[in-house]
């Protein structure tokens, strides 16, 4: 039956705009009418086959396919469905809002390769079992974690309902960055279960590192063939001092304390949101409440605390040092660094990612993108590496 906890209402994701991808279910009839010789496991696969449909609402159409789906899914656990309600259909994450007798609940595809998805079940259900404010995940009546439906895992969880930070006001980013520092204590030790691979970025930050300075440079050969493309242009002037300041980067990450913490936490290890923010957190009844654990995996837990200051620092118009102070004091009050663990963070965070994803947009993706945004882009990462090695030679 439906585990019921206290203080635990509803929630997730509320956006159905996006990338959505309509399921392909010409064939799929109502319940009890099925096609002539067509069987349930037949009416499933057709039913989570996709086409693209990129940069489109859900149609009502696509809503009541969308909804069939789901109440088929659902027969895999003993709920007593009394509504359902597509809430999110961004890519091939689908999410759905169930009612029950005993309150709502949540269907989710996950969107990952099958190992992945499996890494990162198991991982939250380990959470639960430390106490962590994840949501619980409702097992199916064959008494497992997920049931799966053609290449797809499915998933029920808690629903949980709260509100949403907002990143402008300090103490919902004091929340923010606890509730960071919780998770990162509570995943130490998860294992996953035996035969099934990790899902970890331990150890492969030089070759992350090593891969966006080559590509800076290559990106050269396109520049060079736009000679009357002033971002091209610019991008020249400037591509050899940021490929070298890589590798000076990645030279300092290789002497620091990085290769220790690396084997450290192999020993026990403990896991990285790798998406953590504003929409995959809420708070209720004080408490952070963190969802969206698909992509989580093994590293060191500096990589969320980078991937979530060093982007609110490129809303401002200058360098925050308070705001970067207020972050990192709230993430330690709960899971203290040493100095040798920070000086690798601000070795990381020194790396030109912003200033990479600018050009990669351009050269890669292929946008329409502004001079004037790769000079903004430069001009952030010149003071955000002035201000990072005064921090670096504080603690040295």
């Amino acid at each position: 039956m439906l585990k019921k906890y206290p203080n635990i209402l509803s929630v997730g994701p509320v956006s159905i705009q996006g990338e959505i991808r309509s399921i392909l279910v010409e064939n799929l009839q109502k319940p009890g009418k099925p096609n002539p010789g067509q069987t349930d496991s037949s009416l499933h696969s057709e039913a989570e086959t996709e086409i693209g449909t990129k940069d489109a609402e859900l149609t009502p159409e696509m809503r009541e396919r969308l909804t069939l789906l789901g109440r088929e899914i659902l027969k895999e656990w003993d709920l007593d469905v009394q509504d359902i309600e597509v809430v999110q259909g961004g890519q091939m994450a689908l999410v759905w809002k169930v009612t029950t007798p005993d309150g709502p609940v949540c269907l989710k595809r996950i969107n990952r390769p099958e190992k992945k998805a499996l890494f990162s079940i198991h991982a939250q259900n380990y959470l639960v079992e430390k106490g962590a404010h994840v949501p619980s995940i409702i097992i199916t009546k064959n008494q497992q974690l997920y049931a799966k439906h053609g290449p797809f895992l499915f998933v029920v969880y808690d629903w949980i309902e709260g509100r949403q930070f907002d990143m402008n006001v300090p103490e919902d980013i004091q929340w923010m960055m606890k509730g960071l520092a919780e998770y990162h204590i509570h995943s130490k030790g998860f294992l996953p279960p035996e035969g099934l691979p990790a899902a970890s970025k331990l150890g492969e930050w030089p070759k992350h590192y090593t891969k966006r300075f080559q590509q800076m440079d290559s990106w050269k050969l396109i520049a060079e063939k736009q000679p009357d493309n002033p971002f091209s242009q610019r991008y020249l002037e400037l591509a050899d001092e940021w490929v070298e300041s890589g590798k000076d980067i990645l030279k300092q990450l290789d002497e620091s304390h990085y290769n220790e913490w690396i084997e450290e936490c192999k020993k026990e290890p403990n896991l990285c949101h790798q998406d953590y923010g504003t929409g995959n957190t809420i708070l209720v009844d004080n408490e952070v409440w963190v969802i969206d654990l698909d992509t989580t995996a093994y590293d060191l837990p500096i990589r969320d605390l980078r991937k979530i200051i060093i982007p609110m620092m490129t809303d401002y118009p200058e360098w925050q040092d308070g705001l970067f102070d207020l972050m990192l004091d709230a993430y330690e009050k709960v899971n203290p660094l040493t100095n040798e663990q920070k000086s690798v963070m601000y070795i990381d965070m020194m790396f030109p990612y912003e200033l990479y994803d600018v050009i990669r947009d351009k050269y890669s993706l292929q946008s329409d993108t502004a001079v004037t945004e790769l000079d903004d882009a430069i001009a952030f990462e010149r003071t955000k590496q002035e201000k990072l090695k005064e921090r670096l030679n504080q603690i040295s």
